[in-house]
């Protein structure tokens, strides 16, 4: 399917913003419903000692205010935010579950889960960035490649286990053991938030004036195109065409982006090009993690001439 000669500013169609709000809101619940995740824990943890209740009690209270605070407060911010925290509460009903479980820990472990799977829909994703576009702009969402998704888990999974392990020797009063645990902790927590941050700004953005590719992990630079240079958007599949891949290695489908002559974007920097490296692009390929509804958006005309998005 081409697009015409420029983006068309076309609203979300009703199935599809009906599919946005219901998953929406079904995030909201579960996020809410996660504040019975300590209750539910509470028996299971009596025969803890007193330090190790009280530290798993807060730590599971912590991470369901955070999110509570993303959902009331939404922005890409608290994206990277929810989508960070959320998780622990699977890891401390999961310890609980593992050491002393019972039928309400399970009920709290489920609960857990359900709101982190919410939370990583793509859906949701997008209505938390479009809450902080600016004015006309319409955000979609990229979708994250799988090499990136398992290098950001592994990160994930190596900072969570560096918090436990630190809280585990403090408890058993192990502390040379706390303390280098600790250090690994706190690294981690200063470096790890703010990369994964990049992951939430990937978007494809419709303006009136044209198309921007705000993308700080595969380009050095966002990419602007004006409407009048781009002739068609269009559905095409990864590798397909010698259309220069934005999409950070994704696979399948994506967007064609065609221009009316060759524009220049800046890659990355890597090692074999620390500065960055500008290619010469007519034509380049995105992927956006709703890859039907942005195709629609972008090549269906607005339905009036007055219409907001028109003019």
């Amino acid at each position: 399917m081409s697009g015409s000669s420029a983006p068309k500013s076309a609203p979300v169609s009703s199935p599809a913003r009906t599919m946005v709000d219901t998953i929406s809101w079904a995030m909201r619940a579960a996020v809410f419903a996660g504040g019975a995740i300590a209750p539910l824990c509470a028996d299971a943890m009596t025969g803890w000692s007193g330090v190790a209740r009280v530290v798993t009690n807060v730590a599971i209270w912590a991470a369901w205010a955070v999110a509570l605070l993303c959902v009331l407060v939404p922005s890409s911010v608290s994206l990277t935010a929810i989508r960070l925290v959320c998780p622990t509460s699977i890891v401390s009903s999961g310890i609980v579950v593992v050491l002393d479980g019972d039928s309400a820990s399970g009920v709290a472990l489920v609960l857990a889960i359900v709101a982190t799977l919410l939370v990583f829909s793509a859906d949701v994703g997008e209505s938390f960035v479009q809450v902080s576009a600016y004015g006309d702009e319409r955000r979609h969402l990229l979708r994250c490649p799988a090499t990136m998704a398992s290098i950001q888990i592994l990160a994930w999974i190596a900072w969570v286990s560096s918090i436990v392990t630190t809280t585990s020797f403090g408890i058993g009063q192990n502390r040379i053991g706390a303390t280098l645990s600790g250090v690994v902790a706190i690294v981690l927590s200063w470096l790890l938030p703010r990369r994964f941050h990049r992951y939430s700004r990937r978007w494809l953005v419709q303006v009136p004036a044209g198309l921007v590719v705000h993308d700080h992990v595969v380009l050095a630079e966002t990419a602007m195109f004006l409407a009048r240079d781009i002739r068609s958007v269009e559905a095409a599949t990864i590798g397909s065409s010698d259309a220069a891949d934005l999409t950070g290695g994704c696979r399948g489908p994506a967007l064609r982006v065609t221009l009316d002559d060759f524009e220049t974007v800046v890659l990355s920097a890597t090692r074999a090009d620390p500065g960055g490296r500008a290619v010469h692009v007519r034509s380049m390929m995105v992927c956006p993690s709703r890859l039907g509804r942005a195709l629609a958006e972008l090549t269906t005309p607005p339905p009036s001439t007055t219409s907001p998005a028109s003019s």
